[in-house]
């Protein structure tokens, strides 16, 4: 049995750590599909919700900014919520990808938490959110050179190298998702225990959401200090 697990590390540099999120199989990712009134709808709302506090002073935003600076991220790299978040303030909602992603993207507009999947019969081995050694192959989606992590940054990362840079900054084309997508592991991130409540709806949202659109089997989970770790599927035998 594989697994998803976050490594001891994490949590001695932010032991306010939550990860949760679904264990997603028998996924109909290549339904007819265009996404793009619900993420207008999303960022039509987020801009409101927002409205005019610096994004440096939001609490959606400063714990990430916080953490990334902790862990040595490079100047100008943000949580995926918050690049999110910038584009919809400005009037440039996301495209329509597939089904899953614009799913997410809709999740983390809505209840403002960073929030992504990786294509489970392309992850190799276990899954872990950890720093990285520095190096680990990493090619960013849409990219055609490698852009290894630094040492000490947090990565998803699993046996054939980095998954996801910088916690949720950037994705790895190798686990990408795309319309042939049928498992998948989906993560939503916070650091803000006083927020829980609503991080636990987000997940409600995106959980039925998921079964009901894509009709999917879902295992929801949540990771903090306590539980660290969550089974995941096989591997695909090929």
């Amino acid at each position: 049995m594989r697994k998803f697990l976050i490594e001891e590390k994490v949590f001695e540099l932010f032991p306010q750590t939550r990860v949760c999120g679904l264990v997603i199989e028998n996924m109909d990712n290549g339904i007819p599909w265009d996404g793009t009134v619900i993420l207008g709808q999303a960022c039509q709302e987020v801009a409101i919700r927002l409205g005019e506090t610096p994004f440096a002073e939001s609490p959606f935003f400063a714990p990430w900014r916080a953490a990334f600076k902790l862990f040595g991220a490079p100047k100008g790299y943000r949580s995926s919520v918050e690049a999110l978040a910038k584009r919809a303030v400005k009037g440039s909602c996301p495209s329509s990808i597939n089904p899953l992603v614009d799913l997410y993207n809709v999740t983390s507009l809505k209840f403002l938490f960073p929030c992504g999947a990786e294509d489970l019969d392309a992850v190799v081995g276990d899954v872990r959110l950890r720093p990285a050694g520095g190096g680990e192959p990493f090619l960013p989606l849409g990219a055609e050179e490698d852009d290894p992590p630094r040492e000490e940054e947090m990565v998803y990362i699993d046996d054939a190298g980095a998954i996801c840079r910088c916690w949720n900054w950037r994705e790895a084309d190798r686990t990408k998702l795309t319309r042939g997508t049928k498992r998948a592991l989906l993560c939503m991130e916070s650091l803000a225990p006083e927020r829980d409540e609503e991080m636990r709806k987000a997940l409600a949202f995106i959980d039925e959401t998921i079964r009901k659109s894509l009709g999917a089997a879902t295992t929801p989970f949540w990771l903090d200090s306590e539980c660290r770790h969550v089974d995941l599927p096989g591997e695909r035998s090929h």
